[in-house]
């Protein structure tokens, strides 16, 4: 996971970084979510990449930020229950929340990287669980001091008040929320525990050895600013995503040669492992858009400096960009060698006879798994289109990079992105839609009215937004130009 420009010489020059109140100003995207440790603890995992054994270790790093956030949540969680701030206490539960649910997700990627790979990969190996890192014996000491102080404060010292919320209350009531997110995450905490306990893989090293622990420990405390906003969890809702398509980009690569190469079942076997990578990067941009307040996203936006998503070289160049290109051009030429008179006419033989032989049922399963591929990416993108909408607003207002208008830019690249020739063709033949909502349907022209309930939130919003960051909005375009290789398998 190579960085686009080097974090840790920004760190040396930390003397003279920008400030605020709250603690340093991010210089870069990279610096921000600490690509350098990522990719430190990336690169020290000592297996093949594009591997079962590496799905297992990027897996398990996902986790460990997870767990490492969900200690951090507890510990403040705990704190507020002692001052009896049940307000804030609700809003850190649900976050946890959030994070149970991306681990679930985690343990259901885990399951199905077993299932992909088959029972060989248990042969003669040694397997791992996630109880065995630091970062899950930190929760588990923080979910231990947080039950304390709440069966002190609650069950003990306010049972009527306890038992009358469960009974009577609902989701609107803080008391409630925080009761009931506590439940719920403790329910979620022994599945996702299960799904990442004895995984068999092919290196005798610990927990922590493989997932380089300690790095992974300085990268989420490298995110913390001074005082209790929710910045440290944005940051690991990009980090999550920064290990996990890194890995299911090295999956792709391998995909993209195999269909060169018409190795069809390594083809598909690859295309599934890349696919289902991607569901839990989809989950984070979830729990960003469910949990993150335009508030709160304000209250810290300015100590993210000049970052934007647009500068992360796993996802925007690689992923969506090299080696996007390169799959979709690669199964069109493919598609093509077959002699038939169209792409559609190929198309839709290879799914008409996908019975008729094991080999008719390889080449539809490629072709399947790169549909559901691109509808992972549709999804991600889908999500990821929250983060403007919610927290920047219409009416002109700039990103961080002065990009004007971020929602609509945002909207642009999206369809651009569908616009890809080879993959448009592609869709055409199997008849398959690449349009992201219903064209002049009562519910798209009701949402999408200037004057509709959507459109006046999005306006308010990005008023607040400007009226916050006058700043910004003076500055000019800041175009990024990476200066790393092209992805080319």
């Amino acid at each position: 996971m190579s960085s686009l420009d080097d974090p840790v010489e920004a760190d040396m020059c930390a003397g003279r970084r920008q400030m605020t109140a709250l603690g340093p100003v991010a210089e870069s995207y990279d610096q921000l979510h600490r690509i350098d440790l990522l990719g430190e603890a990336r690169a020290a995992r000592g297996v093949p990449e594009g591997t079962y054994d590496s799905t297992v270790c990027a897996v398990l790093q996902a986790s460990e930020v997870c767990l490492l956030n969900l200690a951090r949540l507890a510990d403040r969680t705990r704190a507020c229950l002692l001052s009896d701030d049940i307000p804030t206490a609700s809003r850190y539960v649900q976050w946890a929340v959030g994070f149970h649910r991306l681990l679930r997700r985690l343990g259901t990627v885990m399951c199905g990287a077993r299932g992909i790979y088959g029972a060989g990969v248990s042969a003669g190996t040694t397997a791992v669980s996630i109880s065995e890192s630091a970062g899950y014996a930190a929760y588990v000491d923080a979910l231990r001091g947080l039950e304390d102080v709440a069966k002190g404060s609650l069950l003990a010292g306010a049972p009527e008040l306890t038992r009358s919320t469960i009974a009577t209350r609902s989701i609107d009531d803080s008391l409630y929320r925080v009761l009931h997110g506590i439940r719920v995450g403790c329910h979620d905490a022994t599945k996702w525990e299960s799904d990442l306990t004895s995984v068999p893989i092919g290196v005798s090293r610990s927990t922590d050895e493989l997932i380089s622990a300690e790095t992974l420990a300085r990268a989420v405390a490298a995110t913390e600013l001074n005082a209790d906003t929710l910045h440290g969890e944005f940051v690991a809702l990009h980090q999550v995503p920064e290990i996990l398509c890194a890995e299911a980009n090295d999956h792709l690569e391998v995909a993209i040669r195999a269909i060169r190469a018409s190795a069809l079942s390594r083809a598909a076997q690859h295309l599934t492992a890349c696919r289902e990578l991607l569901d839990p990067v989809v989950d984070a941009q979830r729990v960003m858009a469910e949990h993150l307040a335009t508030g709160e996203y304000h209250e810290f936006r300015t100590n993210l400096g000049p970052a934007s998503g647009t500068h992360s070289l796993s996802i925007k160049q690689h992923m969506f960009r090299d080696l996007f290109k390169h799959m979709w051009n690669d199964l069109e030429a493919w598609l093509s060698s077959f002699g038939g008179s169209s792409l559609e006419e190929t198309v839709r033989d290879i799914d008409a006879r996908r019975h008729d032989d094991p080999e008719g049922w390889l080449r539809h399963t490629v072709v399947d798994q790169a549909f559901k591929l691109h509808s992972a990416h549709q999804q991600w993108r889908h999500e990821h289109l929250h983060m403007p909408r919610n927290c920047l607003g219409s009416g002109g207002t700039k990103s961080m990079i002065g990009i004007p208008d971020g929602p609509q830019a945002v909207y642009k690249m999206r369809d651009a992105a569908n616009a890809q020739h080879a993959l448009a063709t592609i869709h055409r033949a199997r008849r398959t839609p690449l349009t992201n909502a219903v064209p002049d349907s009562p519910m798209v022209k009701l949402i999408t009215d200037p004057s509709s309930l959507d459109s006046e939130l999005m306006r308010v919003v990005g008023e607040a937004t400007r009226e916050y960051f006058p700043q910004v909005q003076e500055q000019s375009y800041q175009p990024f130009r990476s200066g790393a290789a092209e992805r080319n398998p």
